[in-house]
């Protein structure tokens, strides 16, 4: 056990030195979280080796938290600066559980498999066998390659991200999407320079998905830019957009966007009331909580392209939440199975 907990510092040292690593030594949590550790991480194993390594210098910044209730902040340390010059063989990184279900909170929870989760996850180890083999490069003219990091100024992504693995918020209809490429950490501008298998890639997304999806499913048609407001800027009406459709309440939208407006209260109620205005087909739905909602139909819409184009065609395809990239050869392709995705999706999305 020290020596995975050394392999993990070393790499941590190396990517982001400050960088804290958290730990539970609140027994419980390694009962509740079992399904997403290799059964060799325990409580009796992984705490008294991180003491052990704390005691050798190895790891250090020791922030030690209570053990005996669950605060939701965990221990921490820091690898010792030494450790980024320690040579060490190169290491695979595993996924791990690919279908992963999160409490409203945010913590990670168990569940029992059923023959859906059986079948999304082997969907999924499809997929990911396929974006293990293909060979993926990044030609941005601001990217600084260091050994299987890519470092855009104080941004950086990790290359040996590969393995796509969805995660469910609260209930199996909620949420849902992929994550784990380390395609989806590279911003917009730079992402146009991806080679794919040696060819240059295109990147298709769905324009103003959430707000045709909302009114979809209350039964209706969007007419116009969702984020066109008179007076108000539209970057600044999007996230208010976004913001409405996460929140659950009144207060918590009002104070969300307060950043986004200077603190200003009367700015933040004005907005709020604009949007709702601008669409009152569909006001009902803001600050209810409905994105979750939203987010489990894109994450069945992206499951369809990435089941049709990569499990059914063997074509790679990266998806980046409401957006994909392929090879230029596979565009009017992709095109084609995004359409047939949404009207699936809208067709079935329902008011209830």
């Amino acid at each position: 056990m020290q020596a995975v907990i050394v392999a993990d510092a070393v790499m941590s040292a190396r990517r982001e030195p400050l960088r804290r690593i958290s730990y539970s030594r609140r027994k419980g949590w390694w009962t509740d979280s079992s399904r997403y550790r290799g059964r060799e991480f325990t409580y009796d194993s992984v705490v008294p080796a991180v003491d052990a390594l704390i005691a050798a210098g190895v790891l250090v910044d020791h922030d030690l938290q209570p053990a005996g209730r669950a605060t939701g902040i965990q221990s921490s340390y820091r690898p010792a600066a030494w450790l980024a010059g320690t040579s060490m063989a190169r290491l695979r990184r595993k996924p791990g559980e690919l279908i992963r279900l999160k409490d409203l909170a945010g913590s990670l929870v168990s569940y029992r498999d059923t023959e859906r989760t059986h079948r999304e996850r082997k969907l999924l180890e499809k997929v990911n066998s396929l974006i293990a083999e293909a060979d993926i490069s990044l030609e941005a003219p601001d990217a600084h390659f260091d050994g299987d990091v890519i470092r855009f100024g104080k941004h950086s992504v990790y290359t040996d991200m590969r393995a796509l693995y969805r995660v469910f918020n609260g209930a199996w209809t909620q949420g849902g999407r992929f994550y784990g490429g380390w395609w989806q950490s590279v911003k917009s501008k730079d992402r146009q320079h991806f080679i794919l298998d040696g060819q240059r890639t295109t990147e298709v997304d769905y324009e103003q998905l959430h707000p045709r999806l909302l009114y979809a499913l209350a039964g209706k048609h969007l007419d116009g830019d969702a984020y066109t407001l008179s007076g108000w800027n539209r970057k600044v009406c999007k996230t208010a957009f976004n913001v409405l459709l996460n929140a659950s309440g009144y207060h918590e939208a009002h104070g969300a966007l307060l950043p986004h407006l200077d603190g200003c209260e009367v700015s933040a109620r004005d907005l709020i009331h604009d949007m709702k205005t601008r669409h009152p087909k569909v006001a009902r739905y803001f600050h209810s909580g409905i994105g979750l909602r939203l987010q489990n139909v894109d994450s069945e819409m992206c499951r369809f392209v990435l089941a049709d184009m990569s499990v059914k065609k063997g074509i790679v395809v990266l998806p980046v939440h409401d957006s994909f990239i392929v090879p230029e050869t596979a565009t009017d392709e992709l095109v084609t199975t995004m359409r047939v995705a949404f009207e699936r999706a809208t067709a079935n999305i329902g008011d209830n």
